[in-house]
């Protein structure tokens, strides 16, 4: 009989500073390109395309991981792609912010960065609907802390 540590798998988040999570993870909700996507033990293999929005780990509580997170951790995606397969979730973000330790002033500088860059006059129609979204997402993130 499998007990629920047993129904856990690993999980690896990785941007362009690092890897920012490795734990043992009961249950994964990732913002894909055309909605949330949520992951537990056993889900198909896939492939997906991120979008930009908070991602949620549940890290299993077990006397084998000793790591910094426990219980549900969260961190603000933008872009990217996500491998499932063999119980293994690896995230590779264009862009992510553990929300966890996030000071007002970090999260406010991204939105004055995402500001100037809406500024710019070359700015595609596409960037331009993508910088709006990210402004308004850094925006309600502030107001949450």
């Amino acid at each position: 009989m499998e007990t629920s540590e047993s129904k856990t798998f690993r999980c690896d988040l990785i941007d362009p500073t690092g890897k920012l999570l490795d734990c043992q993870a009961s249950s994964v909700v990732l913002p894909a390109h055309d909605g949330q996507l949520g992951i537990l033990y056993d889900h198909h293999p896939m492939l997906c395309q991120l979008g930009l929005g908070v991602m949620k780990v549940t890290v299993a509580s077990s006397d084998q991981y000793k790591g910094p997170f426990q219980g549900d951790v969260f961190f603000f995606v933008d872009g990217g792609f996500a491998l499932v397969a063999a119980n293994t979730v690896t995230v590779v973000a264009y862009d992510a912010l553990a929300l966890h330790d996030a000071k007002p002033e970090k999260i406010q500088s991204l939105i004055e960065k995402t500001t100037k860059n809406l500024a710019a006059p070359d700015l595609s129609d596409e960037q331009r609907t993508h910088e709006s979204e990210r402004l308004r997402a850094l925006q309600r993130l502030i107001d949450d802390l």
